[in-house]
């Protein structure tokens, strides 16, 4: 209870956001925590009258006990999910652009035949490696992750191609080869309004264009206002593709961007919501894909 109440001090800041999760008296939060720290033998907070902060030991551990708490839960949860309906909090880890365009979809529905299980989706940047809190982080494949620590499982091709809105095509015509996408405006991801790329043609072309940000949803939404031709992946755009507010142009052209993996930590025991959500999500994507090939 001690551990825990440190935690939760940390979490909320102050003993009283503490005690108001934990349903107890700050007065109660704060003894937990100087018996905490005589245990310890060293000082975890440091406390004044309008801040509270932790020690180097403090922060040490708050990150070592956090992990242990969790892994402990999930334990727990894991062997009441022996026999009965899975339970338990699944946190999954995924960037902005995949959590709200493509994972977002399929939560409902498992959330439906898993009606015990809570979810926690957290934002992650791209490129980020998994933080060791998550259960599950969906990402484009991650060269440098060590595989000894984590294991990892192919959802589909991530393979990008070139998209724009009617309205767009109607005021500068549609692109017809691949030379005319370097007369087009093209909305660019990344930090600067030009970048190179490489499409399966072998044809390396430079794209430019007005507007370039590393945020996907102003990319998407400025894709459907008309604003330019967007490179992007088709599981990302699918909402909007299969609606006609974005069209594909260019349809054999593609530029590779590897897989889109669910990775998971190498622990001496899996957990079943962890199992149960990867193997829906394959399901499903595979379903999908099944129906679009027909």
């Amino acid at each position: 209870m001690c551990v825990r109440s440190y935690i939760k001090v940390v979490e909320e800041g102050s003993f009283n956001g503490a005690a108001y999760q934990l349903n107890t008296t700050g007065s109660a939060i704060s003894k937990r925590i100087n018996w905490l720290e005589d245990k310890v033998g060293v000082q975890l907070l440091k406390r004044t009258t309008r801040s509270l902060d932790q020690t180097e030991a403090g922060q040490l551990f708050y990150q070592r006990s956090r992990l242990q708490l969790d892994q402990w839960m999930a334990l727990v949860d894991e062997a009441r999910s022996v026999n009965q309906t899975p339970t338990g909090l699944l946190k999954i880890g995924a960037t902005t652009a995949v959590g709200s365009k493509f994972i977002i979809k399929y939560l409902n529905d498992f959330l439906l035949m898993y009606p015990k299980i809570k979810i926690q989706l957290l934002t992650t940047s791209p490129g980020q490696m998994p933080e060791t809190y998550v259960d599950v982080f969906i990402s484009r494949d991650l060269e440098q992750l060590n595989s000894h620590s984590y294991k990892a499982i192919e959802l589909f091709k991530n393979d990008a191609k070139f998209f724009a809105s009617p309205d767009y095509i109607d005021k500068y015509g549609k692109p017809e080869t691949i030379e005319d996408l370097e007369s087009h405006n093209m909305l660019i991801w990344g930090e600067r309004p030009i970048r190179d790329v490489k499409l399966s043609t072998g044809n390396r072309i430079t794209l430019r264009g007005n507007f370039a940000t590393t945020n996907p949803e102003a990319l998407f939404y400025g894709a459907k206002c008309g604003m330019g031709v967007l490179l992007a992946s088709q599981k990302m755009l699918k909402d909007l593709t299969d609606v006609g507010e974005l069209v594909q142009v260019l349809p054999d052209v593609t530029v590779d961007h590897g897989s889109v993996c669910a990775y998971y930590p190498t622990l001496d025991y899996e957990h079943t919501r962890t199992q149960l959500f990867i193997k829906y999500l394959k399901e499903r994507i595979q379903s999908e894909q099944v129906k679009e090939v027909s």
